[in-house]
């Protein structure tokens, strides 16, 4: 049963949210947003963190096939996910923060379609899933979720989270050497470039190439780029837009960043060569 629980992670504002709505379109699938409280396994031994992560996939298939409910981040009682326009979702969620109360309660949501007795049941955790994927690696299939970098931080600078500090309090609660290389920055966009190298050096040594989905070739490919999770996938043919350069982001901030992404020699490059990260320089003129 392992084998149909699946981890799904990824870079903050990389598409982990659009993964899972497309997946929850599939026939025998599942696929929850941050239904784990992020704090859940700070300082377990990891034989306790891996048989609470499998405890946890356990749970809420029992939630699913004798209530039709299960925990996700939702929104008026569905799991969160954008069409692609990443700065209205940003507005939706950002109202709907206010008038949800932190009752684990309001996390609920209903499942409302047939389902079998081994459906395949995602979870998304991008921040804690990272720090962990050491370890969940050896009991469950995972897969990353990226995006172009420059992208990536442009919509860091857009959306006011942690990400925009260049903190990702989540993964660091499980990585000490992140969250002290993090204090000991001072300046902001070190801050993010060294969080964003994090991540896709992460995703680079724990990760077979083909587990991580790049976010431009789900969007070209109408969702079918996420068959290496399910071959069901196939079937998805959604028209989906590229938002990587969404008029929400800022032209001139995206340049110096992209200038600075081109003076390093980042993980990134694995997934992104410096062509691409050119290209989209370029559009921002």
């Amino acid at each position: 049963m392992s084998r149909r629980n699946v981890v799904l992670t990824g870079l903050p504002r990389a598409g982990t949210t659009l993964t899972c709505r497309l997946l929850n379109q599939l026939p025998d699938t599942v696929a929850l947003h941050e239904p784990i409280p992020p704090s859940k396994f700070v300082g377990l031994e990891e034989e306790v963190v891996l048989d609470g992560v499998e405890q946890f996939f356990r749970r809420m298939r029992r939630m699913i096939r004798r209530r039709g409910m299960a925990f996700s981040k939702q929104i008026k009682g569905r799991i969160v996910g954008h069409g692609g326009n990443l700065s209205r979702e940003e507005e939706v969620r950002r109202r709907e923060s206010r008038k949800v109360r932190r009752d684990r309660s309001e996390k609920k949501v209903a499942i409302e379609k047939d389902l079998g007795p081994d459906f395949l049941l995602g979870i998304k955790s991008p921040g804690m899933f990272s720090a962990l994927l050491p370890l969940l690696k050896r009991r469950f299939p995972c897969y990353a979720v990226v995006r172009n970098p420059l992208a990536v931080l442009a919509s860091w600078e857009s959306y006011d989270r942690s990400t925009r500090e260049g903190r990702q309090p989540s993964a660091e609660k499980y990585d000490a050497g992140l969250r002290q290389a993090l204090d000991s920055i001072e300046d902001r966009l070190e801050r993010q470039l060294y969080l964003l190298s994090w991540y896709f050096e992460r995703f680079v040594r724990e990760l077979p190439d083909a587990h991580v989905i790049r976010y431009e070739d789900m969007v070209s490919s109408g969702g079918g780029a996420l068959s290496v999770v399910t071959p069901a996938a196939e079937l998805l043919n959604e028209p989906l837009s590229n938002w990587n350069l969404n008029p929400a982001y800022d032209r001139e901030r995206m340049r110096l960043l992209g200038e600075r992404l081109l003076e390093q020699e980042g993980a990134y490059l694995r997934f992104y060569p410096r062509n691409s990260l050119e290209d989209l320089l370029e559009k921002t003129y």
